[in-house]
């Protein structure tokens, strides 16, 4: 039976949901922002103790609730309300589908790209908007997708301090697209180009990886 205050504490949080089919409920995903309500919780803890969640856009997904709370940056109070409510709120570790981050198979490099192929123009012309230079395409690694999961979305990788890849965000270089964003489903919690930073000088903190280009 699902609990009726954690279906109205998650409403609160990601707006109303609707119920489906085995104690889920479909949301519109706040991560990939489809149009239709693809999140689905499941609001009823297994014998784990666990609440699967999953987006069937983005791909995003996770294990308790507490987890998805953190991931859509909710509010302190609705933590403290969650963990009145649902035993795994914090005391269980996060169990990551995707423990390694990886750059998509179609993801090519848009350092020298064939420029014959127009989806790589369309890709330079947005970065070229956005005031990305030919030095910042080499810096980064910035590459794109024509096929796949993230086509026709530009590939922004960021690395560890080893220079290990630890996340990257992909976005659309279409005008009306029909997916704008979409991430992997790794952990954020990570320090974004760690290896191209001079920790000796002043910090300057920026809402995204687009925005720490400039």
């Amino acid at each position: 039976m699902v609990n009726q205050l954690l279906v109205t504490l998650v409403n609160s949080v990601l707006g109303s949901g609707k119920a489906t089919a085995r104690n889920n409920y479909a949301y519109h995903c706040p991560l990939c922002h489809h149009h239709k309500p693809k999140l689905e919780v499941n609001l009823t803890e297994n014998r784990e103790g666990k609440n699967q969640w999953h987006c069937w856009a983005c791909d995003a997904r996770g294990t308790t609730i507490y987890n998805l709370f953190k991931q859509v940056k909710a509010s302190s109070d609705k933590f403290v309300e969650l963990g009145s409510l649902v035993k795994s709120s914090k005391s269980i570790k996060e169990t990551q589908v995707v423990s390694t981050v990886v750059l998509p198979n179609e993801y090519i490099s848009l350092n020298n790209v064939d420029t014959s192929d127009i989806m790589a123009r369309h890709a330079l012309v947005y970065l070229k908007n956005r005031f990305v230079s030919k030095y910042d395409i080499i810096k980064y690694n910035i590459g794109y997708c024509k096929e796949g999961l993230y086509k026709n979305m530009i590939i922004l990788p960021t690395y560890d301090i080893d220079g290990r890849l630890n996340y990257f965000t992909a976005r659309s270089f279409e005008k009306e697209p029909y997916i704008k964003y979409r991430n992997p489903s790794a952990s954020r919690d990570v320090i974004p180009n760690e290896h191209l930073i001079n920790w000796n000088i002043p910090i300057i903190l920026c809402e995204g990886l687009f925005d720490a280009l400039l």
